[in-house]
Order: C-alpha cells, then sequence, then structure tokens
C-alpha cells in the first residue's frame, strides 16, 4: 500500500466511496513520482561510461538496466494498464524483466544505451504525468486512492535504494558526496535488558 493512499485513511484496492480530496491526492502522487525521479536522476547522471553500462558485481544490475527497468515498469503499469495506452517499446518488456533474467546475466542482453533509456525514460514519465491528471482516481481498484501511482513511485525509490548499494560497491572516485549526519544524541537506558521468554509479536501486529 503506498503512503498517501494511507495517508487519506482509504484501504487500496477497494470499492469504497472514497473520502479524500480528488486533487489534493493527485498532487501528492505527483510529488511521490518527481521525488523518486529525481533521486533516480542523480543516481544515473553523477557517472557516465563503465560505471553506468558495466556491472560492478554479479549481485547487481548495471545502473542503465536499473534506469530502463523503472521507465518500463512505469510504461506497463501507468501508460498499458491504467491509461489503456498501446505499448511505447514492446520489444523491450522481455530485456528489462527481472523474472526473466537475473542480475548476473543482465550486462550480456542488448540493453538501451545511456541516450536512449534516458529518452524513454523520459517519454514515459510525461504520458504518465497525462494520464494521472485526467485519471479520476476512484471506481477502480487498480487507480482508487491513487494506488497504481503510489506503487509506481514506491518501485522506483526501491531501486533507487539497489543503484544507491551499486554506487557504494564501485572501485574509483566518489561520485556521491553527502554532508554527514547530526551526532547521535547520547544514550541514557540501560546497558542491557533482559527480555522474558514466550510468545511475542515480532513487527507490527497488522
Amino acid at each position: 500500500m503506498n503512503n498517501f493512499a494511507e495517508d487519506t485513511g482509504i484501504e487500496s484496492g477497494t470499492a469504497a466511496e472514497p473520502a479524500f480530496d480528488v486533487e489534493t491526492l493527485r498532487e501528492q502522487a505527483l510529488r511521490a513520482l518527481v521525488t523518486a525521479r529525481e533521486r533516480t536522476t542523480l543516481l544515473t547522471s553523477c557517472v557516465e561510461g563503465p560505471d553506468l553500462t558495466g556491472q560492478v558485481s554479479p549481485l547487481m544490475s548495471p545502473l542503465v538496466w536499473d534506469l530502463a527497468h523503472i521507465g518500463n515498469q512505469e510504461e506497463q503499469w501507468l501508460l498499458r494498464a491504467v491509461g489503456g495506452q498501446e505499448a511505447i517499446r514492446p520489444e523491450i518488456d522481455s530485456l528489462y524483466d527481472a523474472f526473466e533474467h537475473p542480475r548476473a546475466e543482465r550486462p550480456k542482453l542488448p540493453l538501451l544505451s545511456p541516450e536512449d533509456a534516458r529518452g524513454y525514460v523520459a517519454e514515459v514519465r510525461g504520458r504518465a504525468l497525462e494520464v494521472l491528471e485526467r485519471d479520476v482516481l476512484k471506481g477502480r481498484r487498480l487507480t482508487e486512492a491513487g494506488f497504481a501511482f503510489g506503487m509506481v513511485a514506491q518501485h522506483e525509490q526501491q531501486h533507487d535504494e539497489t543503484m544507491l548499494i551499486t554506487h557504494q560497491l564501485r572501485i574509483g572516485p566518489q561520485a556521491l558526496t553527502a554532508p554527514d549526519p547530526d551526532p547521535a544524541p547520547p544514550f541514557t537506558g540501560p546497558s542491557e535488558v533482559l527480555v522474558p521468554g514466550g510468545p511475542f509479536t515480532m513487527g507490527t501486529s497488522t
């Protein structure tokens, strides 16, 4: 479930009559999509050449694969499933299917070049924002409370996290910088805590 759908108090995927302002929800969806794309752009524009197209570990995808995969998933869900549009580049669907191609073999695939991948995701995003602007965000389980848009934004954020790991694994000059975090407040609790044996709930009760 996406965060802005949770904020509305509507359970995603239900046919319940929405109790939220549609335009506010649309703004929240837009903000989620834009925030994710800003991070994706940073992570894929701060390096070029082999650092963008190569593989730093068989456990990770090339950054350019993640970029086009993000766009392909956005196209499949927001343009095709939500917007009812024809595929832009159906021939690349299998290339960016994470279930079909494990990470170790992705560098051997005929992937889009960085320039083509950037053009592709930009075209998809432009069309997706038009879909968001037109959709009423109710009446369909896929778009009720903005579900599909939140799902796509969440998916992109997950790949941003993966790409950040790729950056941490790469060898060479540092490409990303950030200020040091504020120091943690001094710990004032006990050094040890006794947890009695027996059944307990891990995580949330729901």
